[in-house]
């Protein structure tokens, strides 16, 4: 793909977002020398500096406002690339000031989709009405925490069990594709053997956590003899049968790990400056918003 191509928005009677992109390089290179907005300039912009802020209240206050964020983003295709880093920072760097509920808002926009981000909104506020506090079950110190200071659970011999993944593909598209293969023997019913030549390493097969089977019945376990400092979302899987919280909190830890990933502050930061590679920044030139004809 070319400098010049620019990737349109699926529907033309709505708002949507098009990218510039660079031409085939090496992976994660550091920006080129000339791209957009150099990292010094990007830093000495980062808070809006010398920019009219423009605030964001409400979400009525931003579909209104999306003209006037379109210009700003096209204005500054440094800073436009930094959307797809953390947004909600990108549009301070861009004099954009947003309310925490629209903030919080932008960040879930982007990183699911709609049925997905209410059910994650579901179980967040759930899980910090019976637990008093929020959920964080991608962190494995907390989970160890839910479990047997917030639950009262016994720890569980757990040892190399993994737990049950649905399948990567549905049952019925499974059948149909098994319904496709040649009847008969295999094609090659023998290993073939060869002088070995060269030697190729791989990294260690893991399941996607976002296949963890949350139907399935995890097995019974006996107690183990400590507790564990830190419990991984696969091990909290044979946990969840135990209690409601802990299987809500499970079904939450999938959907974050799911997330379109948004970077913390500080490493915002580092990408900014040109301190961290990132693929973003080495790949697209320009992010521009497609503002919906009728406003």
């Amino acid at each position: 793909m070319s400098d010049a191509d620019d990737v349109k928005p699926t529907s033309g009677q709505g708002p949507g977002i098009g990218l510039l992109i660079r031409p085939g390089q090496a992976k994660y290179p550091r920006p080129a020398a000339g791209f957009a907005v150099q990292p010094a300039a990007l830093a000495a912009k980062a808070g809006g500096a010398g920019l009219a802020p423009i605030r964001i209240n409400s979400h009525r206050a931003l579909a209104a406002q999306q003209r006037a964020l379109a210009e700003r983003v096209a204005a500054h295709p440094g800073l436009s690339v930094m959307l797809l880093i953390n947004p909600v920072l990108a549009f301070k760097a861009l004099g954009v000031q947003l309310s925490a509920e629209v903030a919080r808002h932008v960040l879930h926009a982007i990183q699911h989709p709609l049925a997905l981000r209410k059910r994650r909104d579901e179980l967040e506020a759930r899980l910090k009405k019976a637990l008093g506090e929020p959920a964080r079950p991608t962190d494995p110190v907390w989970n160890a925490h839910l479990l047997f200071d917030l639950c009262k659970r016994q720890p569980l011999a757990i040892g190399d069990r993994a737990p049950a993944y649905t399948p990567p593909l549905g049952q019925q598209q499974a059948q149909k594709l098994h319904a496709l293969r040649p009847a008969g023997q295999l094609r090659y019913p023998q290993a073939r053997r060869f002088d070995p030549r060269s030697r190729v390493g791989s990294v260690d097969w893991k399941e996607s956590l976002r296949r963890l089977d949350l139907n399935a019945p995890a097995p019974r376990l006996a107690p183990a003899d400590c507790r564990p400092e830190a419990v991984p979302l696969e091990d909290l899987w044979f946990y969840k049968d135990l209690n409601a919280q802990v299987h809500d909190a499970l079904e939450l830890g999938i959907i974050q790990r799911r997330a379109f990933p948004i970077h913390s502050p500080d490493s915002f930061r580092k990408v900014l400056a040109g301190a961290k590679p990132n693929a973003f920044r080495s790949w697209i030139k320009q992010l521009r918003f497609h503002p919906a004809q009728h406003e």
